[in-house]
């Protein structure tokens, strides 16, 4: 998983049909539990979903920009574009299967 910051945003998900980025922060304790579900589907979704993380710290005027009020939260980019957005943790089943469906959107 590709750590990003604002000034790498503007080319996220332009070289991928579906990217996910996690907005996450260093004291929140709910993204620790995060990042290691989102680096082990990083490996398992290797070439067809692309993974990267923002500091929200870092990075707040590009965090406010999209919405970002909570934290993890989880961008989902289609072809460059924001399409979505999944709040708080997920385990890994739950987005699995959401990346799958999303997968299953992007080549019907």
């Amino acid at each position: 998983m590709q750590a990003i910051t604002a000034k790498d945003f503007e080319h996220v998900g332009d070289d991928t049909a579906l990217t996910v980025v996690d907005f996450w922060a260093t004291w929140c304790g709910p993204c620790k539990m995060q990042t290691p579900v989102l680096e082990q589907l990083d490996q398992d979704y290797a070439g067809q979903v692309k993974f990267a993380s923002l500091d929200v710290d870092q990075n707040q005027e590009l965090a406010q920009s999209l919405g970002i009020m909570s934290i993890p939260s989880l961008v989902v980019f289609k072809n460059g574009k924001p399409t979505e957005k999944v709040v708080g943790f997920h385990p890994k089943a739950a987005l699995k299967k959401y990346l799958d469906g999303k997968l299953a959107e992007a080549t019907a």
